[in-house]
């Protein structure tokens, strides 16, 4: 997950400016809808960018809010966010976006663990069961369907004669002949036909049997690689999952980050712009510089919610 600070979500509906006159209505006041705080509570904790759903009357509302209103305004709006986080439908679409960012599903759980827990022998055990059903299939059918399989066979084989090079040319040629000597052995010894046509077919069936076990344990070993991977986005899934541990972790990065803001910091003028006069300031983030202009009252007042939230996170462990 991108590193995120939550509480901007409640800062920042305002789109950098300060909030509602009267903090009893802060949603209406503001000229915004229940709808699109919410969208913005979600986005800011979901995405490192901040999302700001303001308009032109939204900015003219908050300019004019005055000094002294400020820290009951970021309360007021605060206490809808919070209220709305701590939602089921809120916990609900969490969930949902976190197991499409770490690609979790019941079906691939049960997929990785399954995986993780079958042997070389399991999977041996399991193709000579195919192989065994198979060699019983044929058995039991009767010489006039065997040959009509045979040639289904014999167009086959030609076409990989016409494809092959080589030793494995050579080899499929000599396969093609058995087959249509089996054949015509078809038309006037059926009995016969079957007895040598089922002998032929288990010979080539085990020596695919014996080609395929290499293939079977290369197929194992990136089978269980590909479960350890997805075991390890599954425990970090269900770290994440923990919506209280995030949300701690969130709030606390937003007090530190409010606790390092200068707001006597000084600024001059540099043509169309203002910049700050120490020029460390002006390599601080955008977060930074966002509360910095948001001015001391509010942002003390967003701090100082963020640590009673944290608080009462910490009496929920």
């Amino acid at each position: 997950m991108k590193k995120n600070f939550l509480v901007l979500a409640f800062l920042t509906v305002a789109g950098g400016w300060w909030m509602a006159a009267r903090p009893g209505d802060i949603v209406t006041d503001l000229g915004l809808t229940t709808e699109q705080v919410r969208e913005t509570a979600f986005d800011n904790i979901t995405s490192d960018q901040l999302s700001l759903p303001y308009t032109s009357k939204v900015r003219q509302l908050a300019k004019n809010i005055p000094d002294g209103s400020r820290a009951a305004a970021v309360n007021a709006l605060g206490a809808v966010v919070r209220s709305y986080v701590s939602s089921s439908d809120f916990q609900t679409r969490y969930q949902d976006w976190l197991k499409d960012q770490y690609r979790i599903s019941d079906e691939q759980t049960r997929e990785a663990t399954q995986a993780q827990s079958t042997s070389m022998s399991d999977v041996q055990s399991a193709y000579s069961q195919q192989v065994a059903m198979i060699q019983s299939t044929y058995s039991q059918m009767p010489p006039a369907t065997l040959s009509m399989l045979i040639q289904s066979q014999i167009e086959m084989v030609q076409q990989e004669v016409t494809d092959a090079e080589g030793a494995e040319k050579t080899a499929k040629i000599k396969e093609l002949a058995e087959l249509k000597r089996l054949q015509g052995l078809s038309k006037t010894n059926p009995a016969e036909f079957k007895k040598q046509y089922i002998a032929h077919f288990n010979k080539v069936l085990n020596q695919q049997v014996a080609a395929d076990q290499d293939k079977m344990e290369e197929d194992l070993a990136q089978s269980k690689q590909k479960a350890a991977d997805y075991q390890k986005r599954l425990a970090e899934y269900k770290a994440a999952s923990n919506l209280n541990t995030v949300l701690k972790q969130r709030l606390n990065e937003f007090i530190a980050l409010t606790g390092s803001i200068d707001f006597d910091a000084q600024l001059t003028r540099n043509g169309s712009r203002m910049e700050f006069v120490n020029p460390e300031y002006r390599n601080k983030s955008e977060n930074w510089k966002l509360l910095f202009r948001m001015g001391k009252e509010p942002v003390l007042a967003a701090r100082s919610f963020a640590q009673n939230w944290v608080k009462e996170l910490e009496v929920k462990k």
